[in-house]
């Protein structure tokens, strides 16, 4: 084989370990996002691999059904939550 060759599979075998390492880790949490905004609650249920970042997709999640616009959007993500349950869901 050619170094090419060698080097083109070399980069295949990183890009699919890497692919494989993140279908086996999956999700780790799932966050249930309820917010009040202009007399609506809407809950959003979300999962993530990183807990910040799950529960700021449920918030925007949440506020994109009943904010209409950038401005109504960043209002509704400013509301305090009505709720927030996260769980620990990655596999042991």
């Amino acid at each position: 084989m050619n170094k090419g060759a060698l080097i083109t599979i070399a980069f295949l075998l990183l890009v699919a370990s890497v692919s494989i390492d993140l279908l086996w880790t999956g999700n780790k949490f799932q966050c249930e996002i309820c917010i009040k905004y202009k007399d609506q609650i809407v809950c959003q249920k979300v999962k993530g691999m990183e807990k910040q970042d799950t529960i700021m997709t449920g918030i925007s999640t949440a506020c994109g059904a009943v904010a209409n616009g950038m401005t109504e959007s960043i209002e509704c993500q400013a509301q305090p939550l009505e709720k927030m349950v996260c769980e620990d869901i990655k596999s042991t």
